[in-house]
């Protein structure tokens, strides 16, 4: 049922709904309300106009007092801009002003990107260019691979395969290369031309240890030297000389050798008897 209030500007008696009245209505319409809240005297104070310079374009500006305080309560600080549009590029310039940083590649200043869909500021951004992200990747991932932190794999004819990830690959594929050319290229300081080879001193394409590798500049054949495989059965003779023995054979030195330390310094003067 409707209830009949005074209207606190006109004096006139009004009708509401108890919900209205329930709310604090106090007025018969928006111009009492109007009237009322701005009429001269005791409230003359709040229509006192202040002065402002506008930010971004420097045009003065006034609003009124009673407007003021109810923007400093909302916002926390004065009126900066004239209008809209002086607020929306001033505060683009603040916000890109708080986004700079340095790139993580090529230590340039930048203002962070922006994205397409929500114009959100990319805060995680590292770097100033795609370019400069993939140079740096491609970085990392380059000392990864000299740092020994790759994939190593043997084929069924012996030989060791070192996995190159794209990024640190020349070509930008991912590739393999041979184990042994690589620790040579490392060795000599530099990469391997098309005629050289790199022989397994041992035999063992799988031992790829710096010495047990030798470069050729040609291609070798398959197999040890001799020397090689004399001086590896000395080393397991002397060392086992008891099952020597018992094979029926006794190592022992000869006076007289028919090659000479000279011509090979790692040959050792020994003979076989049985």
């Amino acid at each position: 049922m409707p209830l009949q209030l005074n209207c606190v500007n006109c004096e006139q008696p009004f009708y509401c709904h108890p919900s209205e009245a329930e709310k604090g209505r106090k007025y018969c319409s928006t111009e009492c309300r109007s009237r009322h809240l701005h009429k001269k005297g005791p409230s003359a104070e709040s229509r006192t106009p202040v002065h402002f310079s506008c930010k971004e374009c420097g045009k003065p500006f006034v609003m009124m007092k009673t407007y003021l305080r109810a923007y400093e309560k909302k916002h926390k600080h004065s009126p900066l801009y004239c209008s809209i549009d002086c607020s929306k590029t001033g505060r683009r310039k603040d916000a890109d002003e708080r986004n700079k940083f340095t790139c993580q590649h090529c230590g340039k200043l930048e203002y962070r990107s922006r994205t397409t869909e929500n114009f959100r500021i990319y805060r995680a951004q590292k770097y100033c260019s795609v370019e400069c992200k993939d140079a740096a990747l491609k970085t990392v991932a380059l000392d990864r691979f000299n740092e020994g932190n790759m994939g190593r794999h043997t084929k069924r004819h012996g030989y060791v395969y070192l996995s190159v990830p794209a990024l640190a690959s020349s070509t930008g594929k991912r590739t393999a290369v041979l184990e042994h050319r690589y620790i040579m290229s490392k060795m000599i300081g530099r990469d391997l031309l098309p005629e050289e080879t790199v022989h397994h001193v041992n035999g063992t394409r799988g031992d790829n240890n710096p010495g047990n590798l030798e470069l050729f500049n040609s291609r070798h054949g398959p197999g040890q030297r001799v020397i090689d495989k004399v001086q590896f059965a000395i080393e397991i003779l002397t060392l086992y000389p008891d099952f020597c023995r018992t094979a029926g054979y006794e190592l022992r030195k000869i006076d007289h050798p028919t090659a000479s330390p000279s011509e090979n310094p790692a040959a050792r003067p020994l003979s076989f008897g049985s």
